[in-house]
């Protein structure tokens, strides 16, 4: 897990530009842009999604953490470095189709305006079919409505906006939403390699979960430049989920501390489920059984065993282990059989049970589950085989559904 090549910022740092980094890296799936504000993280990547939306190569979706930043007021400055004056490069993109794109009830449409004989802009038409969707994560479940991109040529883009909070308010299942919003705008169209951008100020740079689930390490943050992370499977190999993790330094003589060359090549075990080699739980946004988590060889010999909490479901016993891994520090569950519950152990079981020490659900406020739940929403849990998977699967989802 160690870097193959030393991280360098640029002793001459380049504009930070969208198109160079897709060319070099046509594969990678997300890309994590951490940069202060007026670094030029949010520009050049809306200009390439409305470019490929005006190409017909797929829509894109703008995602915020909560509705409120979703209304017009909120997001009166997003396009205006697009519309008009010296930027007007839609204009001359379209051949003076179109000029501006305007928001209107949560979605982005292309727009022509004019002026008056006072001089003053308006829009004499809007194109009927939006290329842009605005996504708010804590209403999504009961928002998101039909297929958006579907009829529109695919996902092409999704791009979640002020991603780290400074003020650690994140929803209480941040992952889980983040999940579910990647799923759900993916859908079937994961094949067309959707590119999902991660805009993010440096605001609490250890602080929520996208951090840890991605593998940003400490030493990424420490200093400027550009980092390639690559998920490898369960065997060891190098998987075709991969993240782009540029640190872009300030401003500095009107130029920005990028340099898609200076570049670093990491390998975290620790992110989304990978074992075939494609996060399809993300993609997908249903429980695949070979895409369960098989501890790789070495890791486990290479951890700190910290507790054993065992899990009674039906007539299975599963023995989950609390696993701290050296190299990292990452704590991780590791689910195995067992043929017994040791005398004195603690248990976990969804049936009445009067034994001293019984636990009974997930939900009940126990500091050992309570600490199994925390490891477990990041997704860090491990499996010795299918089987062990399916089982410790269905227990968490009919103690959820017990709960409810």
């Amino acid at each position: 897990m160690a870097s193959k090549k030393k991280t360098n910022q640029s002793e001459e740092p380049v504009y930070f530009e969208v198109d160079p980094i897709l060319k070099k890296y046509p594969k990678v799936r997300y890309f994590f842009l951490l940069g202060k504000r007026g670094t030029g993280k949010t520009f050049p990547v809306m200009k390439r999604a409305i470019q490929d939306a005006i190409d017909g190569k797929g829509v894109f979706a703008y995602v915020r953490r909560y509705k409120e930043s979703l209304n017009e007021a909120s997001l009166k400055d997003l396009m205006s470095p697009h519309n008009g004056g010296d930027a007007a490069w839609i204009e001359k993109y379209t051949n003076g189709r179109w000029n501006r794109v305007g928001y209107w009830r949560r979605f982005w449409y292309l727009e022509k305006w004019e002026p008056d004989e006072n001089g003053t802009m308006h829009r004499v038409e809007r194109n009927p079919v939006p290329i842009g969707k605005a996504v708010a994560q804590n209403v999504w479940e009961t928002d998101k409505g039909p297929d958006f991109a579907a009829d529109k040529g695919g996902m092409a883009h999704i791009i979640f906006d002020e991603l780290l909070s400074a003020g650690g308010d994140y929803l209480s299942d941040e992952w889980g939403s983040f999940e579910n919003v990647i799923s759900s705008l993916v859908r079937r169209n994961w094949k067309k390699n959707t590119k999902i951008w991660l805009l993010a100020n440096p605001v609490s740079k250890y602080g929520g979960p996208y951090l840890r689930n991605f593998g940003i390490t400490k030493k990424m943050l420490s200093e400027f430049g550009t980092t390639l992370i690559e998920y490898p499977d369960a065997m060891g190999n190098k998987a075709d989920m991969t993240t782009l993790f540029v640190y872009i330094a300030p401003a500095k003589d009107g130029k920005e501390g990028y340099d898609p060359d200076a570049m670093a090549v990491y390998s975290n075990f620790f992110a989304f489920k990978h074992s075939i080699g494609k996060a399809l739980s993300i993609t997908h946004g249903y429980w695949e059984m070979e895409d369960a988590n098989i501890i790789p060889s070495g890791v486990y010999n290479d951890s700190e065993k910290k507790h054993i909490l065992y899990y009674l479901f039906e007539e299975s016993i599963l023995a989950v282990e609390l696993m701290k891994y050296k190299e990292t520090g990452v704590y991780y569950l590791f689910v195995r059989p067992s043929d017994r519950v040791p005398k004195d152990a603690y248990f976990v079981t969804l049936e009445m049970s009067l034994m001293r020490r019984a636990i009974i659900g997930i939900g009940t406020g126990h500091p050992l589950t309570e600490a199994y739940n925390r490891i477990a929403k990041t997704n860090q849990i491990y499996y010795s085989d299918l089987e062990t998977a399916d089982i410790f699967h269905g227990f968490q989802k009919e103690a959820k559904n017990r709960k409810q």
